[in-house]
């Protein structure tokens, strides 16, 4: 088998009772053939739903076969490799989960296991901006497989309904070229360029907060646009040499009025300036309390948010270990160690107790209870979370205002100090007017003392900043290094020209009539076109031309599977619509429209390949598997 090939075997499904129902596929074209509503499409959504579909069986097929059916299985080829690859959806527990080998896999899980074993590259790509905030979603499987079925309802382009970026990526994954556009290393570039710009941007918040700020409580018109170093340092020196004037008039006064002898005494401002004092202390006073009282409250909700994490953590360690042992069986008998009979009691009953078992609805609805107080719990942690924050918000909000009145407190306190002294000395009061000024001034210099602390904050964003220009640096000269060998033009003449090889094929026994002209392609990083004489084929390509440009395409792809250095896996679907057998344009039978793909199926390097059809027509058609319905 090809190094990187998958082949369905075998299918089986089986219903709740009744004796299952499979389908037997080879290696090369499988046609599966009948009339409308004999059931065919529905066998390739089983195959659809069993490859890593996370959506609902009824979805996915529909409700009447999801009622009758409880699993389906294949038995499937992957690089060589034996597995049996299973879904259920009526057991509790296993409705989510694809089962390999009786292993069960997350959705994610299986894709990253079928990539890994047909030794597919895993690759993160950027489904718009790579610079924005959303992170890289990784290619999946099931993104892959979109070019690897045609399903009967999705004819009217390739791939529909995929991004384009996805679209151009899987094709060029396929080319196995989509690795050196997408590295690792371009993936932390990226990354680091976005926290890069992340701590600029927070850097400038806290320049123009500071700025508003310092401006406030500086009121220095020499900073009026913005606070720098400099600014702080003449601000500085010009109040130092200020207080050093008021200094020089104090001791003239004081020389003044001792050489006169006019000392006075009035009590008045001592009085005025102890009663602010007390009250700015009782201010004080009460702040505090009501700190202490916000930290109090807010280390009880801290103890409760703790206290419902844990809660919450218990619930998922339960819902988890339902999972696990919701898919236990007991083997053997808790008394004799006897082995059980299967079907020991009739269905639904316990095999060993004979009690009926929970049904689905019973099981949902205690599932839906769980979810409930989850549910509750996470909203008032929620709830928790803003209240904490608002106490925390207040806490800070009383700092800073305890802060101000410690300001305040310390400026009366000089001026008490000094309304004693002159009181004792019998000094005049504008030396008190001076005390005043200087108290200010020694206040606006503490001041502007913390912005130049709080200033330096901007030298370490700028070191953060420093090391992530050398990261970055560093992961640009690497990228550089590694700069993909990816030639778009080549690329999209290898799809073109198989493209054309299946038209050519088609068109010898002048069956299909093409006069619509030559196939082009445009592949590029983020776009992919499919052009018939310079225009879309979209516009130039109508009725049976349309599927004959789409056809042309799933066998360009199909055709990379015999070159190990490509990573298509050798597999395709096609679901024919049930209104193409009708349609006027088409001459003869659908045969000539399959043939280019069993002539490629014989070739060398193609021999575990295979191609699964469903259709109504397709007679005498030679060298193919007939499944009829």
């Amino acid at each position: 088998m090809g190094i990187n090939h998958f082949q369905i075997i075998s299918l089986e499904r089986f219903p709740f009772v009744d004796e299952h129902d499979s389908i037997e596929f080879k290696a090369g074209v499988n046609v599966i053939v009948g009339e409308l509503n004999t059931g065919k499409t529905k066998w390739l959504q089983m195959i659809d739903y069993l490859l890593g579909d996370s959506g609902k069986p009824e979805l996915a097929f529909d409700e009447e076969l999801a009622e009758k059916y409880d699993s389906i299985v294949a038995n499937v080829k992957i690089a060589g490799e034996s597995y049996e690859i299973k879904r259920q959806w009526k057991e509790p527990g296993k409705k989510t989960k694809t089962f390999i080998n009786d292993e069960p896999y997350s959705v994610k899980e299986f894709s990253q296991f079928i990539l890994d074993t047909l030794g597919i590259p895993s690759i993160s790509v950027p489904t718009g901006n790579p610079y924005s905030d959303r992170t890289w979603p990784q290619l999946s499987f099931r993104e892959m497989f979109r070019h690897m079925y045609k399903q009967e309802n999705l004819w009217s382009d390739i791939a529909q309904k995929q991004n384009e970026v996805i679209r151009s990526a899987v094709i060029l994954l396929f080319l196995n070229k989509a690795k050196e556009l997408y590295s690792e290393e371009y993936s932390k570039l990226v990354s680091k360029d976005k926290l890069r710009d992340k701590v600029e941007a927070r850097k400038d918040v806290f320049i123009d907060v500071l700025q508003d700020v310092a401006v406030d409580v500086v009121r220095d018109p020499s900073m009026s646009v913005a606070i720098t170093e400099d600014s702080l340092s003449i601000s500085k020196e010009s109040i130092c040499r200020e207080m050093h004037e008021l200094e020089i008039s104090k001791a003239d006064l004081i020389e003044q009025t001792e050489a006169t002898g006019t000392m006075v005494q009035d009590d008045t401002a001592y009085e005025q300036i102890r009663i602010k004092l007390q009250l700015l202390l009782n201010e004080q006073g009460q702040l505090e309390g009501e700190k202490g009282e916000s930290i109090k409250r807010r280390a009880e909700l801290q103890v409760y948010q703790v206290t419902l994490f844990e809660e919450l953590s218990r619930f998922d360690r339960a819902t988890i270990a339902a999972s696990v042992f919701s898919d236990l069986r007991v083997t053997h008998c808790p008394s004799c160690d006897q082995t059980l009979k299967i079907h020991r009691h009739p269905s639904p009953a316990c095999n060993v107790c004979g009690q009926n078992i929970l049904n689905e609805e019973s099981i949902e609805s205690s599932q839906k209870r769980v979810d409930f107080e989850k549910d509750q719990i996470s909203d008032e942690l929620n709830e928790l979370h803003g209240l904490i924050a608002a106490l925390s918000k207040n806490i800070d909000s009383i700092d800073n205002k305890i802060l101000d009145l410690q300001g305040l407190i310390k400026t009366e306190q000089m001026r008490l100090r000094a309304v004693e002294n002159l009181s004792i000395r019998g000094l005049p009061p504008e030396i008190s007017l001076i005390d005043i000024q200087l108290g200010k001034l020694s206040e606006k210099l503490e001041q502007i003392g913390r912005i130049e602390q709080t200033l330096r904050v901007k030298d370490k964003y700028n070191e953060e900043i420093g090391l992530l220009d050398k990261e970055i640096s560093i992961l640009n000269e690497t990228v550089a290094a590694k700069k993909p060998d990816v030639n778009f033009s080549a690329l999209s003449d290898v799809i073109a020209d198989k493209m054309n090889t299946y038209i050519n094929a088609v068109n010898v026994d002048n069956l299909s009539t093409w006069k619509t002209g030559r196939v082009s392609v445009k592949l590029r990083r983020d776009d992919f076109k499919i052009m018939l004489n310079g225009q879309p084929w979209t516009v130039k390509a109508g009725g049976t031309k349309n599927y004959v440009i789409q056809l042309a395409y799933h066998y360009a792809l199909f055709s990379l599977s015999k070159d190990s250095s490509h990573n298509y896996p050798g597999f395709l679907i096609v679901d024919f619509p049930p209104h193409f057998s009708d349609a006027k344009a088409l001459k003869g039978s659908e045969n000539y429209l399959l043939e280019p793909f069993i002539k490629l199926c014989k070739r060398k390097g193609m021999e575990s390949s295979q191609v699964i059809i469903a259709g109504r027509s397709f007679k005498n058609l030679e060298g193919v598997h007939f499944i009829r319905f």
